[in-house]
């Protein structure tokens, strides 16, 4: 079945080239198509540092627009990971678990860093759980895949998000858009912004977001909350530019959110331990599952209160400009979850996090006129991060408590360089040093307490080239280097684990064809990894495993394709091939296994296939008003959760159905639409952990939103 899936996939890929060659040499003949069909605007995106258009990026990397984002409710990335080839979103413990490329973010403690970095306003987010919790007030998202470390920091060595917000305009807007969805759930965004002063050297810009929905969960215990899955958050946003001059611009932004919910459904799904088998204090009690509206659980709840405060300062020098970022941020993420799915208090898990982190870059580019162009940079980071990790187990005569006060301090210098040989042929290269200082004190109230401090350092680098292959199509040839931190597990008392390493082979293809039409980027890449960090539990505490080697194979293709000039169809597809090369470790799940080795093991969270697909539909209507339609499938294949790739620790193949329809008013102020996602109501996981057989093996899972209906009602003026 794999063997056919692969064939299909490569297949697909073999006919689009052919149509998109036999496309771009069509155009130079007699027979090139009229412009009479609506073309497809040319999408521009930051994945440089510089605003580019898609085209002319090589990196392979998806933008997903904030107003299209907003017509279809999309709260957060999860919806965003859906439709992105090799991308793959879940949640575990209150922490957001994102991988690009089989390379994820699954931070369980402290002391250790996400493998994707995540930028908010150029501004690196440490914790992915603050950058992606709230969508507000966004212009553009990017997801760039592979290995980014020239540009976008030392932990990103399976790819990058940049969330991009919007800005202060220069004429007076404002608007709301505000949805009602069943299961229960109600969404409000409002913003305005304008001069503030007739002179227009003031500008100011604010917005706010509240959402809240009622868990799609019961909870039928006599204790803990009524209802999991809820959402119950604020968000707001405040920004002042100043524009003393045309060449000089200074912007003030303050991010606020809060948010206080049940947290996430966790059932109990078995145990990989067939051997021990469940505890006799579950086995016999009430266990929720994914076809079930109900649990009975004991605790749940999730507390996440962030504040951000930056300055961006935009000196236009003439041959180039400078932009000073500093930006301080705050959190406080307090969790509290249900560890066993039942309402036996079997055992539990409290995490109290606070966060503080510092962040000052310095960037300058090149204006990008004649054939040589250039962007260097430098940034400094300090993050304090304080955890506490409380875990009370039935059968225990103390509940173990474990902290961590990691201090990181990371510098950087980069630069990146393009060429241009000739009108249709460039070469461009990069480079980067990075350096990490980590301190740690620790303590576990069953072992003792240590303190730690380590040095690491790493230069990376890339190379390529591009070359026009026609009018609008490029294609590009680059070998990349990345570099991920080593860092702590706190509370496991154990020495510092190595940093993660990887290189890069990228062959991509970008172009419009058919007159405009059709949008056609492909991507064929083979990475290379080692030391990879992969989480692990052991005991009751996690850690992080310097795996030996891994290979990563892939292909990548997205299409638009515009039918006509009412109807278009887009394509998202990906195929991963991504195991481990050598791995020796131990399951703490299955001790009596001895050492396994996990040689040609999946990565987790790394399916085989990724597809999204879907019609869309736009049209003008005589009375006036334009009407919208489009639907997309979304579909991934089996995905393993954990390094051994158990059947019981996985998730089958499994697709989601979405749906929107919008109306917009003759005026063009108001929108009026309805919304369905996962309409089938496909019940899947989206992550799941297997305790050691201390606490007798059992995995414990979060799932997949259930199905959403709504309507929605913006305006903008």
């Amino acid at each position: 079945m794999k063997k056919y899936k692969r064939a299909c996939l490569l297949a697909g890929t073999a006919a689009t080239l052919m149509t998109v060659w036999s496309a771009a040499h069509a155009q130079t003949g007699e027979d090139a198509p009229e412009a009479e069909t609506r073309r497809l605007n040319q999408v521009v995106v930051t994945a440089l540092r510089r605003e580019e258009t898609l085209k002319d990026t090589p990196i392979a990397v998806s933008a997903y627009d904030g107003e299209q984002l907003g017509r279809e409710r999309v709260e957060d990335f999860a919806d965003i990971a859906l439709q992105s080839p090799n991308v793959q979103f879940g949640a575990n413990g209150g922490n957001t678990n994102i991988a690009i490329r089989g390379i994820g973010t699954n931070l369980q403690t402290a002391g250790n860093d996400p493998g994707v970095a995540f930028n908010l306003d150029g501004i690196y987010v440490a914790d992915p759980a603050l950058a992606l919790s709230t969508l507000l007030d966004v212009k553009r998202v990017e997801v760039l895949r592979g290995p980014q470390g020239t540009l976008f920091g030392r932990n990103a060595t399976g790819g990058a998000v940049n969330v991009i917000s919007n800005t202060p305009t220069t004429t007076a807007s404002y608007g709301f858009n505000t949805s009602v969805s069943a299961p229960l759930g109600v969404q409000a965004d409002a913003f305005a912004s304008g001069p503030l002063v007739d002179s227009g050297k003031l500008l100011g810009r604010i917005a706010v977001q509240k959402i809240y929905r009622e868990g799609d969960v019961e909870n039928t215990a006599f204790t803990g909350p009524d209802h999991l899955n809820d959402q119950d958050s604020l968000s707001a946003r405040a920004q002042l530019e100043w524009r003393p001059t045309s060449t000089l611009s200074a912007r003030l932004q303050a991010d606020y959110q809060d948010a206080d919910t049940a947290g996430p459904a966790y059932y109990l799904a078995g145990t990989p331990n067939t051997g021990l088998g469940l505890p006799a204090q579950l086995a016999s009690t009430f266990i929720g599952g994914l076809d079930d509206d109900e649990i009975a659980v004991t605790a749940g709840s999730s507390k996440l209160m962030q504040r951000n405060l930056a300055l961006f300062v935009d000196w236009d020098l003439g041959p180039g400009s400078l932009r000073a970022t500093l930006s301080t941020r705050h959190s406080e993420n307090d969790r509290f979850y249900d560890g066993d799915g039942t309402e036996v208090e079997y055992t539990s898990t409290r995490v109290d996090q606070s966060r503080d982190t510092d962040f000052f870059e310095l960037l300058y580019s090149s204006d990008g006129d004649g054939p040589f162009s250039y962007i260097l940079g430098a940034n400094y980071i300090n993050d304090q991060q304080v955890q506490i990790v409380e875990v009370p187990v039935l059968f225990f005569p103390a509940p173990v408590i474990l902290t961590g006060d990691v201090d990181t301090e990371a510098y950087a210098v980069f630069g990146r360089a393009t060429y241009e040989v000739t009108d249709y042929w460039s070469v461009f290269g990069g480079a980067r040093y990075s350096s990490d200082r980590k301190s740690m004190d620790e303590s576990n109230n069953f072992i003792g307490t240590d303190s730690k401090r380590d040095e690491w350092s790493k230069p990376t680098y890339e190379i390529g080239t591009s070359l026009d292959v026609g009018q609008n199509s490029t294609a590009y040839l680059k070998y990349a280097t990345g570099y991920k931190s080593g860092g702590y597990a706190s509370g496991s008392l154990q020495s510092a684990f190595d940093p993660e390493t990887n290189s890069m082979w990228e062959l991509g293809l970008k172009g419009t064809y058919l007159d405009g039409t059709l949008n056609a980027n492909l991507a064929l890449f083979h990475m290379a990894y080692e030391d990879l960090q992969v989480n692990q539990v052991v005991g009751v505490s996690s850690v992080v495993t310097n795996a030996a080697e891994a290979t990563i194979n892939g292909v990548e293709l997205e299409l638009v394709q515009q039918v006509t000039p009412e109807f278009s169809f887009i394509f998202n597809g990906g195929w991963l091939d991504a195991t481990f090369d050598e791995f020796l470790t131990e399951d703490s799940a299955r001790p009596q296994l001895g050492p396994l080795s996990l040689a040609g093991n999946d990565l987790p969270n790394a399916p085989a296939y990724t597809l999204s697909f879907g019609p869309a539909y736009e049209r003008d209507l005589s009375g006036g008003g334009r009407l919208s339609l489009s639907a997309r499938y979304d579909w991934r294949s089996e995905v393993y959760f954990s390094e051994f790739n158990l059947p019981l620790v996985s998730e089958d193949s499994s697709g989601r159905l979405n749906a929107f329809a919008n109306y917009e008013f003759p005026d063009g102020k108001w929108q009026i639409g309805l919304y369905g996602r996962n309409l089938t109501d496909e019940r899947t996981y989206s992550s799941m952990v297997v305790a050691s057989a201390v606490l007798n093996s059992i995995a414990m899972a979060t799932a997949n939103p259930g199905r959403e209906v709504g309507i929605r009602l913006s305006f903008r003026h």
